[in-house]
């Protein structure tokens, strides 16, 4: 079937008119840029892989679903640091910190409780 729909030959001409407007970028030459842009983007909607196509948009929906699923998982783990914490088990409050200070999430403690944020996460301890 991917001889009948010609789809080698099409991503051919896909990659030879990005190599086109990559060596239009570096002439500064924008009008040729912006028309090979225009003819990739066509190119890749005929092939339904256009990025930007609304299609693929949608998918972000699912990132604020799971932003909500991440925050009730973190908040769980940090309801039992806080009982650590309530019982004087302060290496397993440290180590539940720690493990997620790996993971990327940066935990804060305040008056009203821990807060958390994404930061860099930490090289694993060796």
């Amino acid at each position: 079937m991917d001889d009948d729909l010609g789809v080698p030959q099409a991503l051919a001409v896909v990659h030879t008119t990005v190599r086109q407007g990559n060596s239009a970028l570096a002439a500064d030459d924008k009008e040729a840029a912006v028309a090979r842009l225009a003819e990739v983007r066509a190119m890749l909607g005929v092939l339904g892989l256009d990025p930007l196509d609304p299609h693929w948009a949608s998918e972000g929906d699912q990132g604020q679903e799971l932003h909500g699923v991440v925050d009730d998982l973190v908040r769980l783990v940090l309801e039992q640091r806080e009982a650590a914490r309530a019982r004087k088990d302060w290496p397993t409050a440290d180590a539940i910190r720690d493990q997620l200070n790996r993971s990327g999430l940066v935990i804060e403690d305040s008056p009203q409780g821990p807060r958390w944020s994404l930061g860099p996460a930490d090289p694993p301890m060796a």
